[in-house]
């Protein structure tokens, strides 16, 4: 059973099993196949990030569904990484340094399996109007640590640009050092400098340029994977069988609606609320006919099962086609994360 599968079976048999002993079990293994080591309980979590939600909205391309379109690599996993650095000094800035920022993101959650594909440093400012101040960024990557602190730190500069406080955040691409920070031992984080450049003005009323640019709304890491075990190289088109025109105790997919409020999830999945997983049920009778989507075992084994009934049992009623769903949700360090699950989605049954 892969990945996908393995999801889709245990939250139905979450579900079914909810006044159980067994939920506990079952709900880790749930979590397990989704990548989260316990339900994650948000306490701040930040706003979903546009690019998210875009391409939550777009859903799965049914003909390359382990490639994300809007960065053009592979992958099937999108996070988005909140910062968890400090100021290196509250103290008020000499000279036309603004401020120094320690940027680090934790990338435990990054699985060994997981092939990272692309990497992007967002900065984004509470003022987003044009001043007509030019600032300048340094951006540093941190390569080792001092004990006397931030300020003894070896750095090596990565980008170094001008900019204005315009609409627009500031990307920065960090793809090669994401894949190195996926060895906890290499990722030390990164150093933000921004400076005042050319002739600081004073503007609505604030005492200088530096009162403009201090209020750094919030910088994120945002990271796309590809885990090959939950991705399809490629679909085969849905099947253009007519639908069987049969009594109901005959195999055939049945309706099933899975609302994650049911089973508590509704405080860190972000959408869907819920979906139509749908399951297979009923009997397969001898002889199997075409619209029963026999395997060439089954149509043996229900053979054999005429002849020997008390030996061999019929084949089973299982699903032979499936589709994929996508999620965005917060996982256990309150990072949104976008993920596409392979054979979430019952679309047709057959005998095997």
């Amino acid at each position: 059973m892969d990945a996908s599968c393995t999801v889709l079976y245990y939250l139905v048999s979450f579900i079914f099993l909810t006044d159980s002993s067994e939920i506990p079990f079952h709900e880790k293994m749930l979590l397990k196949s989704l990548g989260l080591k316990r339900r994650p309980s948000p306490n701040n979590p930040g706003p979903v990030p546009r690019t998210l939600w875009d391409i939550f909205d777009k859903g799965i391309n049914e003909e390359r569904p382990c490639r994300m379109e809007a960065f053009g690599v592979p992958g099937n996993i999108v996070r988005s990484f909140r910062d968890q650095g400090g100021f290196i000094s509250r103290e008020a800035p000499q000279g036309p340094l603004c401020f120094q920022k320690h940027l680090f993101f934790d990338l435990t959650a990054v699985e060994k399996k997981e092939q990272v594909t692309f990497g992007r440093l967002e900065i984004k400012f509470k003022h987003n109007t044009y001043y007509g101040q030019e600032f300048r960024l340094n951006l540093y990557r941190t390569m080792r640590l001092s004990l006397k602190g931030m300020r003894e730190m070896n750095r090596k500069l990565l980008v170094s640009q001008s900019f204005r406080i315009l609409h627009k955040s500031i990307h920065l691409p960090l793809t090669k050092m994401v894949k190195d920070w996926t060895s906890p031992e290499k990722n030390m984080g990164l150093l933000l400098e921004i400076y005042a450049e050319g002739n600081s003005k004073s503007v609505r009323g604030l005492s200088g340029p530096c009162d403009q640019i201090r209020s750094l709304t919030h910088t994120t890491l945002l990271i796309v994977s590809l885990d090959p075990s939950n991705c399809k190289a490629s679909r085969s088109k849905r099947n253009t069988h007519p639908t069987l025109p049969s009594p109901s105790n005959i195999c055939g997919k049945k309706r099933l609606y899975i609302d994650f409020k049911d089973v508590g999830w509704q405080n860190w999945v972000i959408a869907p609320r819920g979906y139509m997983a749908n399951y297979c049920h009923g009997e397969c009778p001898y002889p199997l006919t075409e619209l029963l989507r026999g395997t060439n075992h089954a149509v043996l084994q229900t053979l054999v099962h005429s002849i020997e009934p008390e030996t061999t049992p019929l084949p089973c009623c299982a699903p032979t086609k499936l589709s994929p769903i996508s999620m965005l949700y917060y996982d256990n360090n309150d990072n949104v994360v976008l993920r596409h699950y392979e054979d979430m989605v019952v679309d047709e049954c057959g005998c095997k």
